[in-house]
């Protein structure tokens, strides 16, 4: 019944007449997350796994899965905070981020990383990585097995890495701008500076990605080649298709 009732309101949404696109991809996103959430699936007594599971158990994991939600509900100041993961089992500096590096540069935007070198002789040009600000620092330096900042050391690269401010109010009225300006701009006069070089190597991750194209066509059209290279990785330039993104922006 769920799947036939699914696969209807699919269908009338798709095919209703008098609906522009734009519209039409929103009620079809809003739809699907309606129907993901009524799965039979998400509820214990419709869910078979959970059936088999609570019978072999002689309910344990019932109990248990009450436990975790007291305990999420302890920890939720405001909104319930469901944890995915043992909140306790990694720590910065520990067994999270542990290639070695310190804080050279900060501003009201940034602090600037740079990792120490691995190698006995290391390249002319340093490497910059501009990752999200919706992503702590570490997110490309999480284990050593899937360091890319471990391996781009161990390559003879020095590496610095921005890691974005937290804001608060104080940075209400920074803008995208500001966040170039004092963000990439400035970690590459700081990278230079630690160096003693005039060029950079950057690397862009995501939305990062996204400000570090910006900042080349700022740059281009200064005639300003303060960064020599530059690497993307799930960066996107071109929004125009922006798939489920666009759902929640538009032109305002």
């Amino acid at each position: 019944a769920y799947l036939i009732t699914s696969r209807w309101a699919e269908d009338v949404t798709k095919s209703t007449e008098g609906v522009d696109e734009r519209t039409r991809k929103k009620a079809v996103f809003y739809l699907d997350q309606m129907l993901a959430a009524l799965s039979p699936s998400n509820f214990a007594l419709t869910n078979p796994e959970v059936v088999r599971a609570t019978i072999a158990s002689n309910a344990e994991n019932l109990v248990q899965g009450m436990a975790h939600l007291a305990k999420d509900l302890e920890q939720s100041k405001d909104l319930l905070r469901v944890s995915q993961t043992d909140l306790s089992a990694f720590e910065v500096g520990k067994d999270l981020a542990i290639t070695p590096g310190k804080v050279v540069f900060q501003n009201d935007v940034i602090q600037l990383i740079q990792y120490a070198p691995s190698t006995g002789e290391v390249y002319e040009r340093p490497l910059i990585i501009a990752p999200p600000w919706i992503n702590k620092f570490y997110i490309l330096d999480l284990v050593p097995q899937k360091s890319l900042v471990k391996w781009a050391v161990d390559q003879g690269f020095t590496v610095f890495m921005i890691s974005w401010v937290n804001p608060d109010g104080n940075l209400a009225q920074k803008t995208f701008e500001d966040y170039m300006q004092e963000g990439v701009l400035a970690a590459v006069d700081a990278a230079n500076r630690q160096c003693g070089t005039t060029q950079v190597n950057a690397l862009g991750y995501c939305v990062g990605g996204t400000l570090l194209a910006c900042t080349l066509a700022y740059l281009a059209a200064k005639g300003d080649d303060r960064i020599a290279s530059a690497s993307f990785l799930t960066a996107q330039v071109d929004f125009s298709e922006a798939g489920d993104l666009l759902i929640f922006i538009d032109d305002t």
